[in-house]
């Protein structure tokens, strides 16, 4: 047995030991580096479940990370969590062309990884009900978008593809819109819900009312457990480690991006037709703000 670990030791030796490990312990090492602050405020069933692994196969893990079971494992990463919450480390960056090249070549490795990560714990069964949901909708159905902050950006960016296959949507960043909006949802309608924490109260809201009226609700967040996945009728979730310089939307933005683009292509797919049509509409609507060659 290794002595007990530190800080950022716990996820260290978790990203060393899973090549090791068998494809369910794999996971659940990997969901240890990837999810400090999710697996934080997880009881050891939700973990299970949303793995697909059995509850002694996380204990294994945690005694193979050097503590005496889960409860340990927690009790510990909670507490790294906590500490890094008020930290942000900025590393100077010295005036070296070969430094600049270090960075860049981090940044885009870290958005590589992200996806690679992502792609491995993406449940393709919601995705696919997800694009079902569009495609199958009753034609009087309204859909709508909604994201703070960041997330703003990622809305207009699906509202911008839906609409250039023929899908008309709204996209809400105001807090007091996006609860009127809620308030007249109908069955029917959808909501597409995005946050990266999966915490914030104003999409939190906007979420329970569209659910009181019966709308179709979907989240797309960074984990599992947030208040924002549980309440969502469907739940997306990705896996993206926060950066503490370009902050939470930064690396999150790719995949979430990518993530809405594989939904896109679902849809334009199994609607080719109409989407064709509409692709060449939209493309020759634009067409004269191209400068000519």
């Amino acid at each position: 047995m290794h002595n007990r670990l530190k800080g950022n030791e716990i996820f260290l030796l978790a990203r060393t030991l899973a090549p090791e490990l068998g494809k369910k312990e794999r996971s659940i090492a990997r969901f240890i580096d990837d999810n400090p602050q999710s697996l934080s405020k997880m009881c050891i069933t939700d973990i299970a479940n949303y793995l697909n692994v059995s509850v002694s196969s996380i204990t294994k893990v945690s005694k193979k990370l050097g503590f005496t079971g889960f409860h340990d494992l927690k009790i510990n990463i909670a507490r790294q969590v906590s500490t890094q919450e008020d930290i942000i480390d900025i590393p100077v960056i010295p005036d070296s062309e070969k430094y600049v090249e270090q960075v860049i070549e981090s940044t885009f490795l870290n958005s590589v990884l992200a996806l690679q990560d992502s792609l491995s714990v993406i449940n393709s069964a919601v995705i696919k009900a997800v694009a079902y949901l569009f495609i199958n909708k009753p034609e009087s159905a309204r859909i709508f978008i909604a994201g703070c902050g960041g997330s703003g950006s990622i809305c207009d960016d699906f509202n911008h593809k839906l609409l250039k296959i023929g899908i008309f949507s709204s996209v809400f960043s105001d807090s007091h819109k996006q609860l009127m909006t809620a308030s007249l949802m109908q069955p029917g309608d959808i909501l597409l819900a995005i946050s990266h924490s999966g915490q914030t109260t104003d999409i939190i809201q906007m979420v329970k009312a569209a659910n009181e009226n019966g709308a179709e609700t979907i989240c797309l967040t960074n984990y599992p457990n947030s208040p924002l996945s549980l309440i969502a009728r469907h739940s997306i979730i990705s896996s993206v480690k926060n950066n503490p310089i370009t902050g939470e939307n930064a690396t999150t933005r790719i995949v979430h991006l990518n993530i809405l683009d594989a939904i896109f292509t679902i849809i334009a797919s199994k609607t080719s037709e109409k989407s064709q049509t509409s692709l060449h509409n939209t493309r020759n609507a634009v067409a004269s703000k191209r400068t000519a060659n």
